[in-house]
């Protein structure tokens, strides 16, 4: 009977923690914003260059998901940000970040500029990401739903560069940490020193734009593949950039050892089995593509076991 009554008493108290948790994270997706259509811009594309003024943030734009969990006070944010396949690519993962607990805030970079998803150089994915999502952080700074103090920035493949510059433009105060899965060093560079501690992931089965044989951490090109930037801050692509031909940019984890870390930040890097390139994309898919210049991986996705051990990173991240 007391045995009984124990499981009884057990399952009760386990169905109303899962009631109680599944209220939580009710979401509170927000809308009635202030819009800002002065921040969008309309840049045009040529080959695969963006010409002309690029956009900021407008909480009206259709893609602009802000979703802030029930009942809990004040929660911390991460903004994710996609890479070169839209805000797709970071849209399984923004719900996880939700289901842990946080505020999340994603959108489409591209549709900010009335850019279609075609072919477009990575220097160009990189500087409307850049823009427009340290423009979503500063409107963020002023939403009283999110502790402004306990802020992240997700960012995946061309997102992921495109966060490691972050890091080297915002507040301690307000932002406590950097993930970047998968970057890329062929764009706008990495930046010559940063301010807020970086976890860097990549699948150990990622070769995404790697030379056959090669993976993504070992990614390097003639400098005539990146742009300086002027929006970003002063990074590797000063000297490293269209023009110069003569020299290699760095290697993704060259830079680790270089870049200078100010504010006690540092970067961590994790190698997780059984995942390629976006662990979230979708099933592991080992493949090669061919843009003229000889064969290059191609590999994307991820095993549920792959998924869990990434969420378990981030997680230990965030709760340092």
């Amino acid at each position: 009977m007391k045995k009984l009554t124990l499981t009884i008493l057990t399952s009760l108290i386990l169905l109303s923690f899962n009631v109680v948790n599944a209220y939580l994270l009710q979401a509170r997706t927000l809308s009635d914003f202030v819009c800002m259509p002065d921040q969008l811009k309309t840049p045009k594309q040529k080959g695969l260059e963006i010409i002309g003024e690029l956009s900021g943030f407008d909480p009206c734009n259709k893609t602009v998901e802000f979703k802030v969990p029930e009942l809990l006070p004040k929660p911390g944010l991460i903004i994710s940000v996609h890479g070169g396949g839209g805000k797709k690519d970071a849209a399984k993962i923004n719900a996880e970040f939700y289901e842990i607990g946080y505020a999340t805030l994603i959108f489409d970079a591209y549709d900010m500029n009335s850019i279609s998803l075609r072919r477009i150089g990575n220097a160009y994915r990189q500087m409307m990401l850049l823009k427009t999502s340290y423009a979503a952080y500063k409107w963020v700074l002023r939403r009283k739903e999110i502790d402004n103090k306990n802020i992240y920035f997700y960012g995946i493949s061309n997102g992921a560069s495109a966060v490691l510059n972050i890091a080297g433009m915002v507040s301690s105060t307000h932002v406590r940490g950097i993930i970047s899965e998968a970057p890329n060093p062929i764009g706008i560079g990495y930046p010559n020193s940063i301010k807020i501690p970086i976890q860097i992931i990549f699948g150990d089965l990622d070769d995404l734009s790697a030379p056959i044989g090669k993976k993504r951490w070992e990614i390097s090109a003639p400098c005539y593949l990146n742009r300086r930037f002027n929006f970003a801050p002063i990074g590797f692509s000063e000297a490293c950039r269209k023009g110069k031909n003569t020299i290699k940019m760095p290697t993704t984890l060259e830079w680790v050892k270089m870049v200078s870390k100010e504010y006690n930040s540092s970067i961590d890097i994790e190698y997780i089995k059984d995942m390629a390139h976006g662990g979230f994309l979708g099933p592991v898919n080992i493949q090669t593509r061919n843009f003229g210049r000889g064969p290059i991986g191609w590999s994307m996705g991820g095993t549920p076991a792959a998924r869990d051990k990434m969420m378990s990173i981030i997680r230990g991240f965030l709760r340092k």
